[in-house]
């Protein structure tokens, strides 16, 4: 019965057992009962949200979500890009995560899709500048930084006084990517890749691949 209210709630599918209630109240009851609350405050439909604690939010109006979504505790959303962000069913922020729309009174960015069923660890750092399309089925590990947009050096050398550049980022749907995984803007990658763990991913990655370390390159194909 309670797996099938679950279910209702979130469109997820868990074996719960008898030893799972304390965990379920801590880590889904309460999270539930605050995006109940979120929901009615900002005048929406509740489709299952789940949010943690002490969430720092930036024009959330701009934030749109599907069913089941989770936001971790102690994370930064700024929804102030153009587009604003948009998580599609099932999403899962996991805690601490911080999300930039824009820097200050500088041009906002673009915006942020995250698939259906992704999963994205704790301590996330996802600067939008240039349009983040992430796809979906896509997991990846703690510690990811995604960073949409680049300086170039001015004639006299200078990266502070010089040109911003926003190409944007994409990752193709059920990529997987460990732990600590740094990508720069401008970069593709495809469906069906696996990025390891303290990779640096400097330039595009061909669907179907495997690749690895600072800069990230290619070393073999996945079994897709």
């Amino acid at each position: 019965m309670i797996e099938k209210l679950v279910k209702l709630a979130t469109g997820r599918d868990y074996a719960i057992g008898a030893g799972d209630l304390g965990y379920m109240i801590s880590k889904g009851a309460v999270p539930m009962l605050r995006g109940l609350v979120w929901s009615v405050l900002h005048v929406r439909r509740w489709r299952g949200l789940m949010l943690g604690p002490n969430i720092q939010w930036v024009m959330s109006g701009r934030i749109r979500t599907g069913r089941g979504v989770l936001i971790g505790g102690f994370s930064y959303v700024d929804g102030s890009a153009r587009e604003g962000i948009v998580l599609e069913d099932r999403v899962t922020i996991r805690e601490h995560a911080w999300i930039q729309g824009r820097s200050g009174l500088n041009d906002p960015a673009e915006g942020l899709w995250i698939g259906a069923h992704s999963y994205i660890g704790p301590r996330a750092v996802i600067g939008i500048g240039g349009p983040i399309r992430i796809g979906s089925g896509v997991q990846a590990g703690a510690g990811l930084t995604i960073t949409a947009e680049s300086h170039e050096a001015d004639e006299a050398g200078s990266f502070v006084s010089g040109r911003t550049e926003r190409r944007g980022v994409s990752i193709g749907d059920r990529c997987w990517l460990g732990n600590n995984v740094s990508i720069l803007d401008g970069v593709e990658i495809g469906a069906d890749c696996v990025i390891g763990a303290n990779s640096l991913v400097t330039r595009s990655i061909p669907s179907g691949s495997v690749a690895f370390g600072s800069p990230a390159r290619v070393h073999r194909r996945t079994a897709h």
